[in-house]
């Protein structure tokens, strides 16, 4: 018998989209959260009318929604305007003063950033700012550090709301007093899933990533209580995929109570990484920045929308995407932002 003759062909997969699978991945709806994000769309209403909308503190443990529940509604508001910018930060990646100042330069598409200190680089983007709205979303905020990017937004951009999102409930005590006031903040917690809104969240997951039918009841049930006794949904996400892989590799074309159990042999390894399937779009731009590793993001961005015409917006979101996915990485060389292609390790 041959080394591959009881392999699954491709087109006998037990995935359809594997991506759905993925931590950041932004389903059409995202379930048990309805309220959360209405809350938050309050709080950017405001700035439809040209008035300042109200300052958030969202917290709650790993893994619960915060993130993509916050993401969700951006991109509804994106859909809906372009007099509201909305600008999202992760300051475990833009931790300082200057790496923040850069990253909301490179989202709004200011490029002008070579020698610049931080204050210089927050009165350009400022200048350019106010002339709309702007909802900045600061996650991970206990991150920081320093809170003077914040400040600075508070004083200069005149019409904004700001979101600040957190693991540590504990964190919006260490702010300063003068902090505090000037916020004004309302808070909204993100409390763990029960299980029975665990096991509806997973059950949309395979929904959208695997065949119809493919995944056992029993191998569901196990992952599904699995993922509630830890309390984070992102567990359950890689369950769901390991399975997924375990039953492909063992070429069997259901998923079965003996993969579920395998995949969680194997949370000892776990860690919250991505992997992920690209459309050809993101497959166009990393073979892009693979051929032009080391180059500006203007750069690249000057080649990306010659072929698809694109905003740097939206260049900018896919750059990030790819970075948040370990293809890609961001450097800055002399005040500029240079984009790398992360090669894949030979085992």
């Amino acid at each position: 018998m041959g080394l591959f003759d009881n392999i699954l062909h491709s087109e006998e997969s037990l995935f359809k989209n594997p991506i759905a699978l993925d931590f950041d991945f932004q389903p059409k709806l995202v379930p048990y959260r309805e309220d959360m994000q209405h809350f938050m769309a309050n709080c950017i209403k405001p700035l439809f009318y040209r008035r300042n909308g109200t300052n958030l503190f969202i917290f709650g443990p790993s893994g619960v929604g915060k993130t993509v529940s916050t993401k969700h509604v951006l991109n509804e508001l994106e859909e809906n305007t372009e007099e509201i910018i909305p600008v999202y930060i992760n300051c475990w990646k833009r931790d300082s003063p200057y790496k923040i100042a850069v990253e909301i330069c490179e989202q709004i598409g200011y490029t002008n950033i070579f020698n610049k200190k931080a204050d210089e680089l927050f009165r350009e983007a400022a200048s350019l700012l106010n002339k709309k709205s702007v909802v900045f979303v600061f996650d991970e905020v206990d991150k920081l550090e320093s809170h003077q990017p914040i400040y600075t937004i508070l004083e200069d951009i005149y019409r904004k709301c700001i979101f600040l999102i957190t693991n540590d409930a504990e964190f919006y005590k260490k702010l300063d007093d003068r902090l505090k006031s000037r916020l004004a903040l309302k808070f909204l917690e993100f409390k763990p899933y029960n299980f029975e809104q665990t096991k509806g969240i997973l059950k949309q997951r395979i929904d959208y990533a695997f065949v119809n039918g493919v995944f056992s009841e029993e191998a569901f049930e196990i992952i599904a209580k699995k993922t509630f006794e830890l309390k984070d949904i992102r567990i359950g996400l890689f369950l769901l995929k390991e399975a997924g892989n375990i039953a492909e590799f063992k070429s069997s074309r259901r998923i079965l109570k003996e993969h579920a159990i395998e995949a969680i042999s194997k949370l000892g390894g776990f860690s919250i990484r991505r992997d992920v399937q690209l459309k050809k779009e993101d497959e166009d731009l990393l073979n892009m920045i693979k051929e032009n590793s080391g180059k500006t993001s203007r750069e690249i961005y000057n080649i990306f929308k010659e072929k698809y015409g694109k905003s740097y917006r939206t260049f900018q979101r896919k750059v990030k995407y790819l970075e948040e996915a370990g293809l890609i990485k961001t450097n800055l060389f002399n005040n500029y932002s240079i984009l790398e292609f992360v090669e894949k390790s030979k085992d």
